[in-house]
């Protein structure tokens, strides 16, 4: 007799509940049609987490942080680093898949260039993610997230007189793998 080629955990749904620890990497980008789209371009970024279950089947507790670098046709470039808390809801499909919509609110340390300006802003964060188990311990998947980074309150420097404050709109698309950790 052989040794079953899932444990009876994944069998089950035991898998869909444990704290995860996680990394993601993937295409960084600023909304299409916001002000920072028409300055910086798609790049490269990546980011880790830690999920936590609380008293419900259904929500988790979710705090992380990412690292963006965007570049432009000319001397612009920043450097985003969001440090978030979420609120996660697992919405009830009945697939073997989880699939998470999520809201938060942190803050983001943006250093800008040439400006040389660096700055901590603060953030709001949605996103939606999916994955499946790959074994026991391992679970492989996608996320999207979208970055509010909050910069209005700024006053434009007055030796500068053209300089434009802009919010920043950021989408992050990743793919990722958590570790189930904890129950």
């Amino acid at each position: 007799m052989s040794a079953p080629l899932f444990s009876e955990d994944i069998e089950g749904d035991g898998w869909r509940f444990k704290s995860q620890f996680g990394l993601w990497f993937g295409p960084v980008t600023p909304v299409p049609g916001s002000a920072l789209s028409n300055v910086l371009s798609t790049n490269i970024g990546g980011g880790t987490f830690i999920r936590m279950n609380i008293p419900s089947d259904d929500w988790l507790f979710e705090t992380g942080l990412s690292y963006s670098y965007y570049t432009s046709n000319g001397p612009a470039r920043l450097h985003a680093v969001p440090v978030y808390g979420a609120m996660n809801y697992r919405l009830p499909i009945n697939l073997p898949l989880t699939f998470f919509a999520k809201a938060g609110a942190g803050a983001t340390y943006v250093s800008a260039v040439p400006e040389d300006k660096e700055n901590w802003h603060p953030t709001a964060l949605l996103g939606l993610e999916t994955s499946f188990p790959a074994g026991k311990w391992v679970n492989i998947g996608v996320r999207l997230d979208y970055y509010f980074v909050y910069e209005d309150y700024l006053t434009p420097p007055a030796n500068v007189p053209n300089y434009q404050i802009a919010n920043g709109h950021l989408f992050n698309f990743g793919l990722m793998v958590n570790f189930n950790v904890f129950r």
